[in-house]
Formats: C-alpha cells, structure tokens, sequence
C-alpha cells in the first residue's frame, strides 16, 4: 500500500494510463522490479573538498591578476630595470605557489581516480 498526495496521484495515474497495463499492481509491479533502482551517496569530504578547491582557484586568479598589477605599478614607477629586481623578490614565493598548485591537482586527480564512478 502506498499513500500519494492529489499531485503525485494524478501523475501516477497518468503514466499508469500510458502504460496500457490492465492493472495498477501490474504496472506498480513492472515499475518496481523492472527498472533498476538507482542509489547515490553523497560523501560530505568530498563535497567539503571540491568547495574549497574552487575557493583556492579563486584566489589563484586573484594572486595572478595583483602580481600583473604591482609589476607594472613598479614599471610606471620605476622603470623596467629596476622593476625586474624588484620582482625577484617575489619569485621564489611564487615559485613556490605554483609548487602547492601541482601538488593540489596531483591529489585531486587521486581523489577522482578513488571516489568517482567509473
């Protein structure tokens, strides 16, 4: 026995009418044990995981986009020379970011490999 509100019984009614069944628990019948049942679980660290990702794609741009503003802040105001010195400063910090990116998408091509379907 089942218990359906007025919407979701006149669409089951409907689709019992399409189906040409002679009977409703012969169409209730094919619905159940004929079609596959199909069950997905949501892993919350996974979900957690892909937010936080894209939070740190976010900031990745973000950092690109300052980096290319303070260069040519210091070309306009110093010169290109004395820039190009200027930003050494900033490259192994960079280099080093772009390291932990690599490492970030190393484990999250790991984590899909693990947990999504194949």
């Amino acid at each position: 026995m089942i218990q359906l509100n007025e919407k979701d019984n006149e669409l089951f009614l409907s689709l019992y009418r399409q189906s040409g069944k002679q009977s409703i628990s012969a169409f209730m019948t094919d619905c159940v044990l004929n079609n596959p049942v199909k069950i997905v679980t949501v892993d919350k660290s996974v979900l957690d995981y892909v937010m936080l990702l894209s939070g740190f794609f976010e900031q990745f741009r973000a950092i690109k986009t300052n980096y290319n503003q303070v260069f040519h802040a210091l070309i306009r105001n110093f010169g290109e020379q004395k820039a190009c010195s200027m930003m050494k400063i900033l490259e192994e910090s960079t280099r080093k970011f772009a390291l932990s990116k690599l490492e970030i998408e190393r484990l999250t091509a790991q984590l899909k490999e693990r947990c999504l379907p194949k």
